[in-house]
């Protein structure tokens, strides 16, 4: 089973339009999800994971109640690197945890788990196979970069990240901010199991009434999401989940 998890319903819109054998199920009382498949693949979608905290915990229940092989996260996130433009699309390389820094009580990292690191570095075949999907079959720009995923996307939270990026990677390393990719990680990490994220960059996410950088944002989902597809595809005539 592949997990797709969008924050907003804008987010999986592609993927629920190409899903067959589709049916809805609401887990937790809650989350309305739809099940199908996507190239003979079995396919989750669900959306309204808006931070990690909630992203963790859902995905959670989800690992109890189906065999997951992979999650793949999508929706936009921020630009932090000068290189990064509006609507360039960003495959992840590694997602940090900067949520809270419980380090001073123990043997915890940026992640809260004892024992676990901050940083979680996205496995090399489903970054190839991603970036087949990209490189040959839409020819479009996109960068890989790390993500700086926090709870609190607040302007001033996104300030602090730019002015201190320099704790959390190496110079010329390029960097995004989005909300919920850690819970994305910290869920596959204890299952583990593989997890990608790819998301279209946004200079003003804070900004809400920024209309223009949002419809840019959205105009680029459908290219994402025929990325996604044919990595889904890919897997499905591979080994790779074995």
């Amino acid at each position: 089973m592949i997990v797709i998890v969008g924050e907003t319903h804008d987010d999986i819109l592609y993927f629920d339009s190409v899903l067959a054998n589709k049916k809805k199920e609401t887990i937790l009382g809650k989350y309305d999800v739809s099940i199908g498949t996507i190239f003979s693949q079995d396919v989750i979608i669900i959306h309204n994971l808006f931070t990690s905290s909630l992203a963790a915990a859902v995905l959670m229940h989800i690992y109890d109640k189906y065999y997951v092989d992979l999650i793949i996260s999508v929706g936009r996130c921020m630009t932090v690197s000068d290189e990064i433009k509006n609507g360039d699309i960003i495959v992840s390389s590694k997602v940090i945890d900067v949520n809270v820094d419980l380090t001073m009580f123990g043997d915890y990292s940026l992640a809260q788990i004892p024992g676990y690191d901050r940083d979680f570095v996205v496995q090399d075949d489903i970054l190839k196979y991603l970036s087949n999907g990209l490189d040959r079959r839409l020819t479009i720009d996109y960068h890989h970069a790390t993500f700086l995923s926090t709870n609190n996307m607040s302007q001033q939270m996104c300030d602090v990240l730019k002015e201190r990026k320099e704790i959390f990677a190496l110079k010329n390393e390029l960097l995004v901010i989005d909300q919920n990719s850690a819970g994305v990680a910290i869920a596959s990490r204890l299952h583990e199991t593989p997890f990608i994220v790819i998301k279209v960059a946004e200079n003003n996410l804070a900004v809400v009434n920024n209309l223009d950088s949002y419809a840019n944002v959205l105009s680029k989902y459908i290219d994402l999401g025929k990325a996604v597809v044919s990595t889904i595809n890919d897997i499905s005539r591979s080994d790779i989940l074995e």
